[in-house]
């Protein structure tokens, strides 16, 4: 921000004239490194932005829209290019900008996305807003994250590190074969899903009880029963209309009630109701926890539960508890060993000062290798703030001091530098409820 006017530098998107007033009033910057807010001149599409991902700083930028077109993502619109339009625009652009400054330099971080992400939902002090968008074929998008190539896993990340936390935005079906989620929903018959349906009213003969069709009831234009040849005259006194029967032109089935089945717009794939998934799509609010993890920089929580969990026998915390209680169930029924190994890393703060968060990330990916290696395919892994819970089935606490020796000679010799890590064992039905009172708090 320009000290001197202390008014915000500006970086105009877009070929428009420059109006005499605006440089004369503002600091013009040539490009978005140099500058605190972009503004999108009149007439300027919005596809001119889409190179200010090039850095964190012109990704986070906030923008004002001038240009005359619908931008979501935009802080604010203008109707027109007016010097008092720009000054109420710039008012609520100043405290963006001043939440910004206060941040470290993402670009030269790791998890850069995760970041800006964060950094996005702290600087406007609002949440990242799933909206629909029907150009996309998830027919959702998060127009705050421009730029950002599927962000959805990356805030459902977040979101289980307890960084962001979740707003239900709404439920979507998708399509199986192309993940897609422009679907036309339509009534089908049950019997061969075509969708050129009929409806035509059923008509009940009080004196037989006969019931079928309206049409196989029509003389012309009066009814007379089929079944007795007796004229239906009075509705209500010979006869009523109980309801309704869905007719198919393609097949001819009679059907009470039609099917309803899903047509992709996308790829042309049809699937039956009963084969459809649905996926849940939510708004992400930034917790306190991950206002510190920005202002440090580092996301040590989320660096090491994530990587955790993304190894071949990795689990979420949340998951890694139940599965733990459904394994101590089974070995109190029926009296099966059951252990658990605690990796606990003492200096992680020293080590993060040391090499940065790219390095402190690299750490944990070693720490995932090392698992992998010595560990079998049933046991079970996850990790919280800076420990690592192991979970050995079938495994008495006399075999876990092999295991525990193997693991901390890997340890040593694969993750390289000032890493001080103990292992501790546990074991038992009761031993291990302690686990779980540790992570439970």
């Amino acid at each position: 921000m320009d000290s001197a006017t202390a008014r915000p530098r500006l970086w105009l998107v877009g070929e428009s004239a420059r109006p005499i007033w605006l440089s004369d009033a503002y600091t013009v910057a040539d490009g978005p490194e140099h500058a605190d807010v972009a503004v999108l001149m009149p007439g300027t599409p919005v596809e001119a932005l889409d190179d200010r991902r090039a850095s964190a700083h012109a990704a986070l930028m906030p923008v004002i829209n001038a240009s005359g077109q619908s931008m979501p993502g935009a802080l604010c619109d203008v109707a027109s290019l007016q010097p008092a339009l720009l000054d109420e625009a710039l008012g609520v652009a100043r405290p963006v900008v001043e939440r910004l400054a206060q941040l470290p330099e993402i670009d030269a971080l790791a998890d850069t996305d995760a970041l800006m992400v964060l950094a996005m939902a702290h600087s406007r002090q609002t949440p990242i807003q799933a909206t629909w968008d029907f150009t996309r074929p998830a027919a959702v998008r998060y127009a705050a994250l421009r730029g950002i190539e599927n962000p959805r896993e990356l805030l459902e990340e977040l979101a289980a590190a307890e960084l962001l936390v979740r707003e239900r935005f709404d439920c979507i079906h998708y399509c199986p074969a192309c993940d897609g989620s422009r679907l036309n929903v339509r009534e089908e018959c049950t019997e061969c899903r075509s969708s050129d349906l009929g409806s035509e009213p059923l008509v009940h003969h009080y004196r037989c009880a006969y019931q079928a069709r309206e049409s196989e009831f029509l003389r012309g234009r009066s009814l007379e029963c089929p079944k007795c040849r007796r004229a239906l005259r009075h509705y209500g006194v010979d006869y009523d209309k109980p309801g309704v029967v869905f007719v198919c032109g393609h097949c001819g089935a009679e059907s009470s009630d039609p099917a309803v089945g899903f047509l992709c717009a996308d790829c042309g794939r049809h699937t039956d109701s009963e084969r459809m998934d649905t996926r849940t799509w939510w708004h992400y609010a930034i917790t306190s926890g991950g206002v510190t993890a920005l202002h440090r920089g580092v996301l040590p929580h989320l660096s090491l539960e994530a990587s955790m969990a993304r190894g071949p026998m990795g689990y979420w915390v949340r998951d890694f508890m139940t599965l733990l209680r459904f394994e101590q169930a089974q070995a109190r029924r029926y009296q099966r060993p059951l252990s658990v190994l605690i990796l606990r890393v003492h200096n992680i703060e020293a080590v993060s000062d040391a090499w940065g968060g790219r390095g402190l990330s690299q750490v944990f990916a070693h720490l995932v290798d090392v698992l992998s290696e010595c560990l079998r395919e049933t046991d079970a892994v996850t990790a919280r703030d800076h420990v690592v819970y192991v979970l050995l089935p079938e495994t008495p606490m006399a075999e876990t001091e092999v295991i525990a020796q193997r693991l901390r000679e890997t340890v040593e010799t694969v993750v390289a530098g000032p890493m001080q890590i103990t292992v501790e064992r546990s074991g038992g039905v009761d031993g291990l409820s302690t686990v779980l009172e540790a992570l439970t708090d």
